[in-house]
């Protein structure tokens, strides 16, 4: 199984609300989500899109990043207000960093009934063990056990339905860093995870673990796009980037000038269809450009559905 680890911004609820129709696998793909935004209606409406394809889904409750930092009970009302309407595909899923975070998920979950419903965990914890957990990571409540890479050996052989989470992408501080780069090994993760012991595998797809709200504007255009070659056990990732990079202005011109070398190269490593490639084509003939929020949004339907097919 696949676990993708999505931040609830605009753009990646609408990946996955697009991505439904391909259809997403409800036996391969769980998404974990992380809300980051007090205005829940996208959210919600993701999430009665992906339950109406019976993908099941794990939701943080105690969001790690953004305006729901602190803020658990909006996440257990919306929930609550999901299972009115009878979306019952929610996992609530506790993100395990510190032992407030370990006393947080014990008690909330035995307060809300999850041991009986279920629920998920989600160890970042990347040194340390937090002992106190131990009953919960057991209980046959617990769903999934996502345990940072950096924390595997030390939980794998105490922890039941494991999956291993990976920060794959080579996060540079510019998109102009990426010209030199231009493509490298992304991840081996879907081949070999069941050999660490774990019925799935995540990662943060083409964007990285760290977070920010947003940018200003762009002096370059980087478009970001994972693939593997037959006959390859890598899945690598291709980095295309603008040209005309002195200033801030015209952002369509160096997303065209980016995604030319993007159809270039697909195209000479015929490199399989999928429906954000599609997409991206009808863009370059159309010299269509809805802005940089797009090109983040269809680099991820292309990872999520890469990594379906090669699990399938």
């Amino acid at each position: 199984m696949y676990f993708p680890y999505l931040r609830g911004k605009q753009f990646e609820l609408i990946a996955l609300r697009e991505l439904v129709g391909l259809p997403l696998n409800p036996e391969r793909i769980i998404p974990i989500i992380e809300p980051v935004k007090k205005n829940v209606s996208s959210l919600k409406t993701a999430l009665k899109a992906l339950s109406g394809a019976e993908i099941r889904v794990q939701l943080v409750v105690n969001a790690e990043h953004g305006e729901l930092k602190g803020d658990s009970e909006s996440i257990f009302t919306l929930i609550e207000e999901l299972k009115d309407l009878g979306v019952t595909s929610i996992i609530p899923t506790y993100l395990i960093k510190t032992d407030r975070d370990s006393f947080f998920a014990q008690e909330s979950i035995r307060q809300r009934g999850f041991s009986d419903s279920g629920y998920a965990l989600v160890h970042l914890n990347k040194t340390n063990d937090i002992q106190s957990l131990s009953d919960f990571t057991k209980n046959t409540a617990c769903l999934y056990n996502t345990i940072h890479i950096n924390n595997l050996f030390g939980l794998k052989r105490k922890y039941d339905n494991r999956a291993l989470l990976s920060d794959n992408f080579n996060k540079l501080t510019k998109n102009t860093d990426y010209i030199a780069i231009k493509e490298e090994v992304f991840s081996t993760d879907y081949l070999y995870f069941p050999d660490e012991g774990c019925i799935a595998f995540s990662d943060y797809q083409t964007i990285g673990s760290s977070y920010s709200e947003g940018g200003g504007p762009a002096y370059a255009v980087a478009i970001h796009l994972t693939y593997k070659l037959e006959g390859d056990e890598d899945i690598r990732i291709a980095h295309f980037v603008s040209k005309s990079n002195d200033d801030a202005s015209d952002p369509a011109r160096k997303y065209f000038e980016a995604l030319e070398d993007l159809i270039q190269f697909v195209d000479e490593k015929n490199i399989p269809d999928t429906i954000a490639l599609r997409e991206f084509r009808r863009h370059y003939q159309q010299q269509s450009f809805s802005g940089l929020g797009v090109v983040k949004k269809l680099s991820i339907m292309h990872h999520i559905e890469l990594i379906q097919g090669l699990i399938s």
